[in-house]
Parts: C-alpha cells; structure tokens; sequence
C-alpha cells in the first residue's frame, strides 16, 4: 500500500497515526522523532505547546487520475492566485510555493 504524507493540525490527528517528519518545539529542541506513533496524550502536549502542525504518514488510497486532477486543480489555483504582473520575489515565492504543493500531493 502506498503511503502519503500529510500535513495536519495535532487536533485533526487521531491517535495511532505515525510521525512523518520529526517534531521541534519553537525553540528548535526536538519534541518527538519521526516515526513515533501519536497517542492521546502525545497530542495533547503539542496543542498545549502552540504546535500547528504536524506530518503524518497516512494510507494513500489515490489512483492515478485523482492524483492528477489534484495536481492540475492545486497549479490552476497557484496561476489565479499569482495571476498579473510579475517580480523576482514572487516568481521565486510562487515556484516555492508550487515545489509545496506538489510535493505534498504525490
């Protein structure tokens, strides 16, 4: 089975989901590795330490197809949003920014 990882806020977590990539405070110090498998109370800590997000290693049931109209519906969006007039600073804002999406939808 394919495996996606997804980027959720801790109260959208359920507990028995895996890390994806480790987890740091906002002062840099690790709080849990990747790969630690989130209970109840691990979830709780990190919304009482003001984490927003986390990555999560969830099944991926996507086909093919479905992946690709993710794909070209998330580029279509990033085109509307940076529609107009063009600098460096937002090209390489708009690139980053679709590099993200991308890479988060496979």
């Amino acid at each position: 089975m394919k495996i996606r990882n997804v980027c959720l806020s801790p109260g959208l977590v359920a507990p028995g989901m895996v890390l994806a990539n480790a987890v740091n405070g906002h002062d840099g110090q690790p709080l849990l590795a990747a790969g630690a498998e989130l209970d109840a109370d691990m979830l709780e800590r990190l919304i009482r330490r003001g984490i927003e997000t986390v990555w999560v290693a969830t099944p991926d049931e996507r086909d093919v197809d479905t992946i690709a109209l993710e794909l070209r519906n998330a580029e279509a969006r990033i085109a509307t949003i940076f529609r107009g007039p063009s600098n460096p600073a937002r090209e390489a804002l708009r690139q980053a920014i679709q590099e993200y999406r991308r890479e988060s939808l496979k």
